[in-house]
């Protein structure tokens, strides 16, 4: 089901709208990951950066995504065999938060993470549709269960509220 929710991974994507005040030196960046500074410039000669990390001194918010984005895939040890498989449906440049992004694996491809706080009450509607399709009774029956403590929990908390304000 899951029509409420934005599956495009573009809504990971960092935008250079505007200047930092303080903007990252790529070799800083590269250190404070733990990334080779050769194997940053190698991402770009590779064509993986879209930006060369030796002849950009201050990094916007889109090359400093870019460049932790692609340098923690290689961090984690990623080839270059294994960037062309995983990057092969992102588009280009990956300047992705990879906070707010996952590869699905059984899918093959890139995905957002849902924003929990953004719609709660849809993606647990999913989540129950979900249940209902894979006949999972264990499961409605103890959220059912759940429910309805929690209405019980509130009845008793509105008839507080009542009584209090009567007297």
């Amino acid at each position: 089901m899951n029509t409420t929710i934005d599956d495009n991974p573009e809504s990971a994507r960092v935008e250079a709208a505007q200047q930092l005040l303080f903007p990252a030196n790529p070799r800083a960046v590269c250190e404070q990951m733990g990334l080779n500074w050769w194997a940053a410039l190698k991402l770009h000669e590779d064509g993986w950066l879209s930006f060369s990390p030796a002849s950009t001194p201050r990094l916007d918010e889109a090359q400093e995504a870019e460049l932790r984005f692609i340098g923690s895939l290689v961090i984690a040890g990623c080839d270059r065999d294994m960037l062309a498989i995983l990057l092969d449906k992102l588009p280009k440049p990956y300047a992705y938060d990879a906070t707010r992004l996952y590869y699905d694996w059984s899918l093959r491809r890139w995905r957002p993470l849902p924003d929990p706080h953004a719609h709660p009450e849809a993606i647990f509607t999913d989540w129950l549709e979900t249940l209902v399709e894979c006949g999972d009774v264990n499961s409605l029956t103890g959220v059912l269960e759940l429910g309805q403590d929690a209405l019980s929990r509130v009845r008793v908390d509105a008839s507080q509220t009542e009584l209090d304000r009567q007297l």
